[in-house]
């Protein structure tokens, strides 16, 4: 990479960079939340919560869990 491709490249992420924060002020002055929702997310395992939370109770192992509804052991969080 010679010097002027270095220079072009670095004003693409500076374009890009300008282009996001004025959207985000946009959004922001528009009274539009830029935050993750609260509350109870949507989860693949939403359909499986009883039966998770019930081998929780029963002193499953999560590894054990995670491997059985094929997820991980820190999405168990419920």
């Amino acid at each position: 990479m010679n010097i002027e491709q270095f220079f072009d490249t670095g004003n693409k992420y500076i374009i890009i960079s300008k282009r996001t924060k004025e959207a985000l002020a946009a959004r922001r002055a528009a009274g539009l939340k830029l935050d993750r929702p609260k509350g109870i997310g949507k989860s693949k395992l939403n359909k499986d919560r009883v039966e998770i939370e019930q081998l929780l109770a029963n002193g499953s192992i999560q590894k054990f869990i995670a491997k059985k509804f094929d997820t991980t052991p820190a999405n168990l969080h419920l």
